[in-house]
């Protein structure tokens, strides 16, 4: 089992530090392991970052998850934007 609150905050620094969206992603990814979905990913992202649902959603069609999806790193990070952490974190 993963400790959400120090994923959470480990995205915060990463938010804070400027880094891209396919980095934050695949940090996730690793401090996840065998608990990882996609749908986990998603939130932890909505839960830590300003960024619309529907942004989210094309998370399912990156690379990186391993899965065949066509977007790339550079394609991820574009579309997600900034990492533009929230002032107040969702519970």
């Amino acid at each position: 089992m993963t400790d959400k609150a120090a994923i959470e905050a480990g995205l915060r620094r990463f938010g804070d530090e400027g880094r891209s969206a396919s980095e934050a992603a695949r940090w996730v990814i690793g401090e996840l392991g065998d608990d990882f979905s996609v749908f986990q990913l998603m939130f932890r992202f909505f839960s830590v970052f300003h960024v619309q649902v529907q942004v989210l959603r094309e998370l399912e069609s990156w690379e990186g998850l391993g899965t065949g999806g066509p977007l790339t790193d550079a394609e991820l990070d574009a579309i997600v934007g900034p990492l533009t952490v929230r002032e107040t974190p969702l519970s």
